[in-house]
């Protein structure tokens, strides 16, 4: 399983704007020729050319990859979360939160008994959509907050670009309208929230469906059935439904094998010290982890912490550590003053563990699967070290690898300077012109052969440069249908 390390530190240097642009300003243009209509031509089959024999080192789907500079030798200590990091889930878990939010809208919501029969697509969404909990809309956001105006969609039908901009007045997201953004106050009610952990998943399809559902009731207020959604999977967890049923058929829900064990037992024999911080409670983690790595498992972490309400765990330094009685499977209360080997505790927060571990913030690497809070917050509050278990990875990387992916970037790449000499020096040759409009329908359709490349199953990956939406499965219809708007926009 690929994963990305996120470290608290930047180093290198930083980029003097000001400085490139006096610099730029005083170069003087003029001084260069201007090249002819048939030299930029000449140059633009030149990179076809190239690309047809290209050859690059391919990258491992299973590597890691890092944003900075860390080394592992530093590396005192190894932290987990649970869920989808040292537990990973098949789709089964989806279905089962899905089924069980589902039953809880109809018993305690009044919902129709018809949504019984609303059945999930796994494949239309993905983890990383942000919600519009006013309207009700699904859609992809940028790292600049830019809304992908072809990606809106309210239930399965996409939004109309010129709608988008009206709802929004623009496609640009304002930070306090952002939740869990970096730096965001949790105390003001955004108006977009990011689904980006992969308990996701189930709200992606339960949204969907029931918006869907209820298109045409003029009646229906969309904000209140996502906030009813979000209730009953609050309450899927927080009730412990969903913990008890994969508890019951733990070889349903888990993948068992010897890799996580081998693990441990590798950072074991080279001195390193493990954690384990995560909001389940042990009942339930116990189970899984005897399943998965076997009954002696609590030896290979110096603290065990469950129910920790990660994100205020890192974020906020004043609940107290309750030692958890296995036994009794009830906390303690005596007070906390250390925190004893193979012991299991209850909440607390990360000053308190570092203070009462002596452990160092730099020593220490966390691995989650949570954007937010397992990585930011961490880095944020604490300066730890963090690393994100990202699944997805390991097919974007086979993509990214594959040789007509490979090529259509290089051709990209080499493209975008050719059409900007065309502008500036040929701006009023017509021939120049009908050119340029080639090479920028070129360019999207390059653009939209990535997207379906990217979405397209392993089985159909091969395919994908001939193929259309309609005869791709298993793909995400988001990426799908923003890449048909690509196409018919141009």
């Amino acid at each position: 399983m690929a994963a990305f390390l996120k470290c608290a530190r930047p180093v290198g240097p930083r980029l003097n704007l000001l400085g490139a642009v006096r610099s730029f300003g005083q170069i003087n243009c003029s001084s260069y020729p201007a090249p002819s209509l048939q030299e930029i031509r000449e140059e633009y089959f030149a990179l076809r050319k190239r690309i047809a024999v290209l050859s690059t080192r391919q990258k491992m789907p299973a590597d890691v990859f890092v944003n900075n500079e860390l080394n592992l030798a530093d590396i005192k200590v190894y932290g987990f979360d649970y869920d989808f990091t040292l537990a990973r889930y098949n789709k089964n878990v989806q279905q089962i939160i899905y089924d069980s939010c589902i039953e809880c809208l109809v018993r305690e919501k009044q919902y129709p008994e018809e949504i019984r029969k609303l059945k999930p697509d796994w494949d239309f969404g993905l983890r990383g959509l942000h919600l519009d909990i006013t309207n009700g809309f699904l859609m992809k956001i940028d790292c600049f907050r830019y809304i992908q105006e072809v990606t809106v969609h309210c239930g399965r039908q996409l939004v109309p670009p010129d709608k988008v901009k009206e709802i929004y007045g623009g496609c640009h997201v304002a930070h306090k309208d952002m939740s869990n953004f970096y730096g965001n106050s949790r105390s003001v009610r955004p108006h977009f929230r990011h689904l980006n952990d992969l308990f996701s998943l189930s709200e992606v399809a339960l949204v969907t469906n029931l918006i869907e559902y209820f298109r045409n009731d003029k009646y229906c207020d969309p904000s209140c059935i996502v906030s009813d959604i979000g209730d009953a999977i609050h309450k899927a967890h927080s009730s412990g439904v969903f913990h008890s049923k994969v508890i019951a058929n733990i070889d349903r829900f888990l993948t068992s094998d010897n890799s996580v064990r081998q693990l441990l037992e590798r950072l074991q024999a080279a001195g390193k010290e493990m954690v384990i911080i995560t909001n389940s409670s042990f009942p339930f983690i116990d189970t899984g982890m005897r399943y998965f790595i076997g009954d002696d498992w609590q030896k290979f972490f110096r603290v065990v912490i469950v129910d920790a309400r990660k994100p205020q765990f890192h974020t906020q330094g004043w609940k107290p550590f309750r030692e958890w009685d296995v036994v009794a499977g009830s906390p303690l209360w005596e007070k906390v003053e250390t925190l004893k080997p193979c012991h299991v505790y209850q909440e607390g927060n990360m000053q308190g563990l570092l203070k009462l571990t002596g452990w160092k913030e730099s020593e220490m690497l966390y691995f989650g699967d949570d954007m937010y809070g397992d990585l930011a917050d961490p880095s944020l509050h604490a300066g730890i070290r963090t690393g994100c278990i990202v699944p997805e990875l390991e097919h974007e990387v086979k993509v990214s690898n594959s040789d007509n992916f490979v090529r259509h970037v290089k051709l990209l790449a080499g493209l975008q300077p050719l059409m900007e000499r065309m502008q500036m020096h040929h701006s009023d040759n017509e021939v120049a012109q009908v050119c340029l409009r080639e090479w920028e329908a070129e360019r999207d359709q390059i653009r939209c052969v990535q997207i379906v490349m990217a979405a397209t199953s392993a089985a159909t990956r091969a395919a994908a440069p001939s193929s259309t939406p309609d005869r791709i499965s298993k793909a995400s219809r988001f990426s799908v249908c923003a890449a048909s708007r690509i196409l018919a926009s141009g």
